[in-house]
């Protein structure tokens, strides 16, 4: 019996409003400089493809997903041969404005799910390889309070796919992982991830065409309890 459904966050409850390169230039623009918003995004992906993921530790810091991110647009601005002076007040204002809920957007069946999930005595939480970033931008979004628990990678010092993240997500809602459904988008972290780590998962767009699906595969189990 499912009594538990997490989600992924970035690509599945929510996703940005405009690329990173975008929003690198925009804040450019406080600063004197004028960006070109393309080769940024071009140098973000390249980069993003082959950046090591923040590394694994027992005892995380609260300014270890500050710092990757910080080395993360270092290598960005290099990649697209920018440099801005001063790039530490630089980087703090993209950093932060990468929590501010303008930035964001809930996926368009959000509201409707949660709000289902809820009404049928589903308890909700989260499971993402995102930074502390996250509290904020689900808080001015309007959903923090849907959601039990929330874990994150840059709390936990384990990322997904580890199955740890997903076992202490259990302990915290004081369940077993096969009670447990987990949504994502990835298919590694959060599907094959969530499985090996006894949970049930579902892939978006892939087990679901929309995340609203997840009502009608769970509605009947729920109503019957």
């Amino acid at each position: 019996m499912i009594r538990v459904v997490t989600f992924d966050a970035a690509g599945t409850l929510i996703r940005l409003l405009q690329p990173p390169g975008v929003i690198y230039a925009e804040e450019a623009r406080l600063f004197g400089y004028i960006l070109d918003p393309v080769r940024l995004q071009g140098a973000f992906r390249s980069t993003w493809k082959t950046f090591a993921p923040p590394p694994e530790s027992a005892t995380p810091c609260s300014d270890d997903d500050r710092e990757w991110w910080r080395r993360l647009v270092v290598k960005t601005m290099e990649e697209a041969r920018y440099r801005i002076i001063p790039f530490d007040d630089y980087f703090s204002t993209v950093y932060r404005a990468f929590a501010r809920p303008g930035v964001w957007e809930l996926l368009p069946d959000v509201p409707v799910i949660l709000t289902e999930l809820r009404r049928l005595g589903i308890r909700l939480g989260v499971i993402s390889n995102f930074d502390r970033r996250l509290y904020e931008i689900l808080t001015g979004l309007g959903v923090i309070d849907a959601f039990e628990h929330i874990v994150i990678s840059s709390e936990i010092g384990v990322r997904k796919p580890a199955a740890r993240i997903f076992q202490v997500a259990a302990r915290r809602f004081n369940v077993e992982t096969p009670e447990m459904l987990h949504v994502g988008d990835e298919d590694g972290a959060d599907l094959r991830g969530a499985r090996a780590a006894g949970l049930n998962a579902l892939l978006v767009d892939h087990e679901v065409s929309r995340l609203s699906s997840i009502v009608s595969c769970l509605s009947g189990e729920a109503d019957s309890r």
